[in-house]
């Protein structure tokens, strides 16, 4: 198996906004440094838009954050009242390094409040394009009559286009994203690229996949 490009990589901490700033101090400076610490293009300018009980969120968008791999694009950033979400093209292993940087970043200049053990849910969505030289015939050979039937039926060369795997909403409250594995749309079969998405994080999605790969 091949990673191909990461879509997404979303981080997100669920954390109490009040908790992190007990003392109500004026956020304007903080958002400000933000802005100038990893070179955000779009940040809040207005009273509005620095709003974190707003549905929208307070949101940052194109920057850019240093890791020991390098220095790598923040696609997005909002703070919302119950978490913050980031969303990159790199893994979410370097979402959760930026979270940590800027919260403690802010805790240490800003006298924001910030413990790790404050973070009480991670949340990870990964989706991504992937190369696997192989069909989906052969997980889908028990509908090898299904598929001959509706050949003949439309006059068109029906083949397996991928699947999924979800939660029943009954079984939680939190309803995590489906895992799904399907072909790339828009690309010839014959180049066998596909697209998945899993609620893991990026290194755990590969993981998954490669075990996977055999059953093919």
């Amino acid at each position: 198996m091949t990673v191909l490009n990461i879509r997404t990589a979303r981080a997100i901490w669920l954390v109490d906004s009040r908790d992190l700033n007990p003392r109500g101090i004026d956020i304007f400076p903080i958002l400000d440094a933000l802005r100038v610490r990893y070179n955000f293009q779009t940040y809040p300018t207005r009273v509005e838009e620095a709003n974190e009980h707003d549905p929208k969120g307070i949101v940052f968008a194109n920057g850019s954050f240093a890791t020991g791999s390098g220095r790598h694009a923040i696609a997005k950033a909002t703070m919302y009242g119950d978490g913050i979400v980031v969303d990159s093209t790199s893994s979410t292993e370097f979402g959760d390094a930026f979270l940590a940087d800027a919260l403690t970043f802010l805790s240490t200049q800003f006298g924001l409040t910030y413990q790790p053990d404050m973070v009480h849910t991670k949340i990870y969505v990964s989706e991504m394009i992937v190369r696997i030289n192989k069909d989906l015939a052969g997980i889908f050979a028990p509908l090898t009559a299904f598929q001959e039937r509706l050949r003949s039926l439309s006059g068109k060369d029906f083949q397996p286009a991928g699947f999924a795997m979800s939660i029943d909403p009954a079984s939680a409250r939190f309803q995590p994203v489906a895992f799904k594995f399907e072909r790339e749309a828009g690309k010839p079969f014959s180049q066998f690229r596909y697209f998945t998405s899993a609620p893991l994080r990026t290194n755990e999605h590969e993981d998954l996949l490669r075990h996977m790969e055999p059953a093919l």
